[in-house]
């Protein structure tokens, strides 16, 4: 799914649309050399790079567009990654980790931006009392829980937060954390009633910090590009979002691999 919608850079020039034409998410395969990516990308040849869990960044070559074959049992995974219709590309050096998610990269996305490698915890760990302060009042919303997801340089830190919900109305946020301003990736929920499912299938109503994962942050003077990997236990959620200089991201490009066990 992509949102058509995009902030101009920090150039001040504007950036196309917000389509596919900004890259797309990919997996590996089982010897992490290789990535693959299943949705629409009109220039294949033109990306050369992906950005990777951990603030990795490799450089990558175009294979070939990959047509589907028998023998798959429809889930985007590692085992099934010659079976899949998509765009396969080749890691030029190093190996991509077991398990990763990977965004090939457009050079409009990346070019001339920093990567931030994010330092998540062993386990999250709660927010501090001054920034549960700053957040509601960012908001004008109390906070019901929040988690560190994950330590940048320049002190800077991504954060995880679930604000308290005002009837049917659920909101949590990703937000990035800097000494002067926060801003904000929203996911909003509307609760049903009871246990019900809330955020993702089976989560009984419950937001885990620990499904979250940060895939990679760029920075571009006030611009940055923020991917996120959320993953329940039916599949994998994946959205690239974008902010200019103001409070709020855009999410501008989603994705979802269904991963349910067989």
């Amino acid at each position: 799914m992509c949102f058509l919608t995009l902030l101009s850079a920090a150039s001040g020039q504007e950036p196309p649309p917000a389509t596919s034409q900004q890259g797309a998410f990919a997996f590996p395969d089982a010897t992490g050399t290789r990535l693959l990516a299943d949705s629409t990308l009109p220039q294949p040849s033109a990306i050369r790079t992906a950005l990777c869990t951990g603030g990795r960044r490799f450089r990558v070559r175009f294979l070939r567009r990959q047509a589907e074959r028998p023998g798959h049992n429809g889930r985007q995974t590692a085992a099934n990654f010659d079976r899949l219709r998509g765009n396969v590309f080749a890691i030029a050096q190093g190996r991509v980790e077991d398990g990763a998610t990977c965004f090939l990269a457009a050079e409009n996305l990346s070019s001339s931006a920093t990567l931030l490698a994010p330092k998540p915890p062993d386990t999250p760990s709660e927010c501090a009392p001054d920034l549960l302060r700053r957040l509601a009042s960012s908001r004008n919303r109390q906070v019901a829980h929040c988690w560190n997801l994950a330590d940048l340089p320049a002190a800077k830190q991504l954060v995880l937060v679930e604000f308290v919900r005002h009837e049917k109305d659920a909101l949590a946020s990703v937000v990035l954390v800097e000494r002067d301003r926060t801003i904000f990736a929203d996911y909003p929920a509307v609760v049903r009633g009871g246990q019900a499912d809330l955020w993702r299938a089976d989560d009984g109503g419950v937001l885990s910090a620990g499904s979250f994962h940060v895939v990679f942050l760029l920075e571009r003077g006030t611009f940055h590009a923020l991917g996120i990997s959320w993953s329940a236990s039916e599949g994998t959620s994946l959205a690239l979002f974008v902010s200019n200089g103001g409070d709020q991201f855009t999410r501008v490009i989603g994705d979802y691999w269904y991963r349910a066990p067989v």
